[in-house]
Order: C-alpha cells, then sequence, then structure tokens
C-alpha cells in the first residue's frame, strides 16, 4: 500500500512532489528521504531537474509549515495557558529566526518548529523566507546524496554524510549568525 502511494506521487511528476512536501511541512512525520533521494537519483539520470525540484518542494514544505503556524496560532488562544504563551513568546524574541533556521536542517524536528512559532505569533515575513530557505537548503541536500550515491542512497553510510553535513550547517549558520546579528 505504501509503495502505491509513494508511486503514485513519483508518477505525478512535480505536482506530485509539491502535495507530498505540503502533508511533510505539517505535524504528519513523513520522512523527506522517501521523495528527495530518489528524486536526485532521478536528476542525476536527467529525468527531473534539481532546481524545479528543490523550488517545488521548498514552496511544499513552506505550505505545510505555514498551516501548522496558522493552526498552532488559533488552538493556542484556547487551550494554551497565557504563562506557557509567554514564555513561547519570550524564547522566540530571543532565539525564533535561529531556530526556525536550524529546525529543518534537523532530522525529525522541521515540521515541528511552525507549532511554537505560531504560538509565539513569529512575524510571518521573517517566518515564511528562512522556514523557506532552510527547507530549499535541506532538500538540496537530500537530492545531491540520491544524485551522488544513486540506488544506495538509503544506506546507512549516507545517513551519516548526511548527519555530518548538517552538522557543518549547523556550525557555519551559527557563525554566520553570530557575526551578522548585531546588524
Amino acid at each position: 500500500m505504501f509503495d502505491l502511494f509513494i508511486n503514485t506521487i513519483f508518477n505525478m511528476g512535480y505536482l506530485g512532489f509539491f502535495f507530498y512536501m505540503i502533508v511533510v511541512g505539517t505535524f504528519i512525520p513523513l520522512p523527506t528521504q522517501l521523495i528527495l533521494l530518489p528524486a536526485g537519483f532521478l536528476a542525476s539520470q536527467g529525468k527531473l531537474d534539481i532546481s524545479t525540484t528543490i523550488l517545488i518542494t521548498a514552496m511544499g514544505t513552506t505550505i505545510g509549515a505555514t498551516i501548522n503556524y496558522f493552526m498552532a496560532n488559533y488552538l493556542s488562544k484556547r487551550w494554551v495557558s497565557k504563562e506557557k504563551i509567554y514564555k513561547i513568546e519570550k524564547f522566540f524574541n530571543k532565539y525564533g529566526n535561529f531556530s526556525v533556521a536550524l529546525a529543518p536542517l534537523t532530522f525529525g524536528l522541521g515540521q515541528y518548529i511552525s507549532l511554537p512559532a505560531g504560538m509565539a505569533r513569529m512575524d510571518l515575513r521573517w517566518f515564511i523566507p528562512i522556514i523557506f530557505t532552510s527547507n530549499a537548503l535541506w532538500n538540496f541536500a537530500m537530492l545531491m546524496l540520491g544524485y551522488m550515491f544513486g540506488e544506495e542512497a538509503n544506506s546507512k553510510s549516507v545517513y551519516l554524510i548526511a548527519s555530518g553535513a548538517v552538522i557543518v550547517i549547523i556550525f557555519i549558520s551559527t557563525f554566520v549568525y553570530k557575526e551578522f546579528k548585531s546588524y
């Protein structure tokens, strides 16, 4: 059944990737690797365009994250105490942009950062471009792994390489953030 689902997405092409990534961008835990690694392999064979795939998938995850943002914003007004919202807002006033930038670059956290961002009512003019850029970087990394390792992209060694790449990205992001936060 799951294979049928994935095959349907690939048969739909870019539109399938877009809708899959909307779901991935919400709180539903579907791994991006199911689509991005094989898509990278197909790009290595000239069957997909990397730039288009990055743009389409980043747009999808951004829309999914924005759905989470508004859902959390709406629901938190009714079911989350003012004290907890105050703590979340305090955190986001200090670390919000940085958190939103790094979360999509970590396994399993990307789709959940939009929930506290929505509760804290993070400014959308920051949230949307940051989450889009961070997701585009992640999607690029996963596509490149599929491009370079082809059908072996699901092996454990590739995940170790991906983890190392994410750690490097986090260190670079931290350095850039510290250098430019005063501007």
